[in-house]
C-alpha cells in the first residue's frame, strides 16, 4: 500500500470545458544545475534569477494530466510546487518567480500562456512524457494530495492567510495591482514552519 504524505493544510472543486495540448520545454541539463540552494543562505547570496530545475510548463502539465483545472487552480498548484520544493529540498524547482498578485501568487508566463481559458477549466489532451527525478516526482504527488481536491478559490483564500503572499503585498491595497516577486527565502522559511510531515 502507497504510503501518501500530505502538507500540513486543512479545507473544502472544479469542473471541465477546453482543451490544451500540452506545451513541454526541455528541463535543465542534470550536468550544470544551475537552481539555487536556501539552505543556510542569506538574501544577498541567495539569487531568485537562478534558472529552476524543470520548465513551470512541465510542472503544469503534469497538473493538468490529473484533471481538468481552472488556470487560478493550475497557479496555485505549481505555486505550492515551487513553495514546498524550497521548503524541502532547498532548491528552486521551476524555471519561474511567482507574483503577488490580487488572487494571489501568479508566474507570469503560466499565466500568459494559459490567459485565454479565462475561469475555464483546461483540458488536458496528450501524452506526459515525466523528466522529473523520483524525488521531485514524490513532491509532486504530495502536493496534488494535499492541494488537489480544491477548487481555484479555496486555494487562493488559503495564500491569502500565508506570510510569503502577504509580505510581497504590504503597502498595497486588497484590489491594487502588484508584479512583487514573492521572496524564496520567504517561501521556504514559512512553509517549512508549517510542515508535520517525517
Amino acid at each position: 500500500m502507497k504510503e501518501v504524505r500530505t502538507f500540513n493544510h486543512n479545507f473544502f472543486t472544479s469542473t471541465a470545458a477546453y482543451t490544451y495540448r500540452a506545451y513541454s520545454s526541455s528541463a535543465v541539463s542534470s550536468d550544470a544545475p544551475t537552481y539555487a540552494y536556501v539552505q543556510d543562505l542569506t538574501e544577498q547570496e541567495f539569487t531568485p534569477e537562478d534558472e529552476g530545475k524543470y520548465s513551470v510548463f512541465e510542472v503544469a502539465n503534469w497538473f493538468l494530466s490529473k484533471a481538468a483545472i481552472t488556470q487560478k487552480k493550475l497557479q496555485k498548484l505549481c505555486y505550492y510546487a515551487q513553495a514546498w520544493c524550497f521548503a524541502l529540498k532547498g532548491y528552486k524547482l521551476e524555471n519561474t518567480d511567482y507574483e503577488a498578485w490580487i488572487h494571489g501568487p501568479v508566474s507570469p508566463v503560466l499565466w500568459e500562456r494559459f490567459k485565454g481559458f479565462g475561469f475555464d477549466p483546461i483540458i488536458y489532451h496528450g501524452n506526459i512524457s515525466t523528466s522529473f527525478a523520483p524525488e521531485d516526482l514524490q513532491l509532486l504527488e504530495d502536493v496534488w494530495d494535499t492541494y488537489g481536491n480544491q477548487s481555484g478559490n479555496a486555494l487562493e483564500a488559503l495564500t491569502h492567510r500565508e506570510l510569503p503572499w502577504l509580505e510581497a503585498r504590504n503597502g498595497y491595497e486588497p484590489d491594487e495591482r502588484c508584479s512583487v516577486v514573492i521572496s524564496p527565502l520567504s517561501m521556504a522559511s514559512f512553509y517549512k514552519s508549517i510542515y508535520s510531515g517525517d
